[in-house]
């Protein structure tokens, strides 16, 4: 697997009462640095993915009350694919303010999409990043220094998706 940049920091940034908010293009890898980040907490994890139905019926019109009921005792939750949640914004504003202690992750894929439906719901209360493609510091650390070169061109017309 390769390493992301990003990994360690966000790691460092869980249980800080904040959400976090991984953005980014299709197939840049933003689920499986959610999966690689929190595979230490399999037990204490519950993951949504906003492509179903019934999670955004959930996650769309809700209260307090009832989002208490769909995390329990879970310690972190992930909402992979956010922008396709009706009022995601409302949502996670509602989530961090009556579960501070909780991490929260949330992915999007369309970041201008996602980025409008949660900017004003949740001013201070989120840490966001951006996942890009794979970088050449990323892909060196990876593999070494002369395969790279090697395969520059190639990268400069293909890039690292």
């Amino acid at each position: 697997m390769i390493k992301r940049k990003l990994e360690e920091e966000i790691k460092s940034k869980f249980f800080g009462g904040k959400i976090i908010l991984i953005m980014g293009p299709r197939q840049v890898g933003k689920r499986t640095l959610t999966k690689i980040i929190t595979e230490k907490y399999t037990e204490d994890l519950l993951w949504f993915n906003g492509d179903a139905s019934d999670v955004r019926g959930l996650f769309s019109d809700t209260t307090a009350v009832q989002l208490e009921r769909i995390i329990g005792k879970k310690k972190i939750i992930v909402i992979d694919e956010a922008q396709r949640i009706k009022n995601i914004g409302l949502t996670l504003k509602i989530m961090i303010d009556n579960f501070p202690e909780k991490q929260i992750i949330v992915t999007g894929s369309s970041s201008l999409e996602l980025a409008n439906k949660i900017k004003e719901p949740l001013t201070g209360r989120k840490f966001e990043y951006h996942l890009y493609p794979l970088s050449f510091e990323e892909m060196l650390n990876h593999t070494d220094y002369l395969s790279e070169h090697r395969l520059l061109e190639q990268r400069m017309i293909y890039g690292y998706y």
